[in-house]
């Protein structure tokens, strides 16, 4: 994981399909599908539609939530809140086997509850103020720098980044960002996508000398 990008809530099959397409093109090597008002019928066509791109562009895709969307659109995985199911019963599902379970944490004390119940990765955020995620407060880079002295799998940091503010998340020891509107609002997905692609891979290079 490097750039993860999520899909915003507006947008038909077709236009969330051209920006996704665009995104993977652009660098980003994780797509989830998040479409919180969306009736479950449409997500699945579109999840269908996301699973064929991301196979085409060697990309993880996953689904947010909705678990049984996940294993009917034959995703990677799915992306779990803190008020769904745990991960231990959805590895028992029927059809869930071999896939990927992402974890929604919002403080330490989240996150190692998430490693210790078995999360394949956890994302850390919001790190900053997004309206994606209205009424919930940031965490900072500070919870970032604490999740990464701790974690022994993959973290992707979220919430409000954008390519402004990246490096201090990169610098806070994420390896991985998650973004929404940073890619996907943008005037050209494919263009900011790879600028946020470019930056990560970058300071990654630097931190290692």
């Amino acid at each position: 994981m490097r750039l993860y990008v999520i899909t915003g809530d507006q947008g038909s099959e077709v236009e969330t399909a051209r920006i996704v397409e665009a995104a993977l093109e652009g660098g980003a090597n994780v797509i989830q599908l998040r479409k919180k008002t969306m009736p479950k019928g449409e997500q699945y066509a579109m999840a269908l539609a996301l699973r064929r791109l991301t196979l085409l562009h060697d990309a993880l895709f996953i689904v947010n939530d909705h678990v049984d969307i996940a294993i009917a659109a034959d995703a990677d995985g799915v992306h779990l809140g803190q008020d769904d199911l745990p991960p231990s019963v959805v590895r028992q599902l029927p059809g869930f086997d071999g896939r990927l379970i992402g974890r929604s944490t919002h403080s330490l004390e989240q996150a190692r509850t998430a490693i210790k119940e078995g999360a394949d990765y956890i994302a850390v955020g919001p790190v900053y103020l997004t309206p994606t995620k209205a009424g919930r407060p940031a965490v900072g880079t500070g919870l970032v720098s604490e999740v990464a002295a701790i974690a022994d799998r993959p973290f992707v940091a979220v919430g409000g980044i954008d390519h402004d503010n990246a490096p201090a998340v990169v610098e806070a020891g994420a390896r991985a960002l998650a973004v929404v509107r940073a890619v996907y609002d943008a005037a050209d997905p494919a263009e900011a996508a790879r600028r946020l692609h470019e930056l990560i891979v970058t300071r990654l290079e630097v931190a290692r000398r």
